[in-house]
């Protein structure tokens, strides 16, 4: 027969590991993306990209398909373009920015960093401005 003291602290430790489990998404993870929607968004080279944002955080994560990635290579290699953007020198950039522009909620977000997680997958940092505050002027 299991003692109490043991039951206690095994029900506490398996609280605290579940609870870790919840935690805020911090960034660089595939799998801070489970359950979040997604939208198409096609660059100029015709490259077809998925785009996830994260509701908790903003950040954008941009999964591309292989034969998307294939043809955006050759695109790039044949005008001449480099293979990674300027602003955060991370692949698939161009389909972030694009998501970007047509997102009427984010005008005026701007990219700040990215990182590429995988060949496929880059996440990217996005910083939008915040609303001006109204001021209220006391009555008396």
């Amino acid at each position: 027969m299991l003692s109490r003291p043991f039951l206690v602290i095994a029900a506490s430790g398996l609280l605290l590991s579940l609870a870790g489990c919840a935690s805020a998404p911090k960034g660089g993870s595939l799998s801070d993306y489970v359950g979040v929607g997604s939208r198409n968004v096609t660059t100029t080279c015709g490259g077809g990209f998925q785009v996830y944002r994260q509701p908790v955080n903003g950040r954008l994560l941009v999964a591309a398909y292989a034969v998307s990635e294939m043809r955006q290579t050759f695109c790039q290699s044949w005008r001449g373009e480099p293979s990674v953007s300027p602003v955060t020198g991370v692949r698939h950039e161009e389909a972030a920015l694009e998501y970007i522009a047509q997102t009427p909620a984010m005008k005026g977000c701007t990219l700040v960093s990215g990182i590429e997680i995988t060949r496929l997958h880059s996440e990217f940092v996005v910083s939008c401005p915040t609303a001006p505050a109204v001021a209220v002027k006391a009555k008396g």
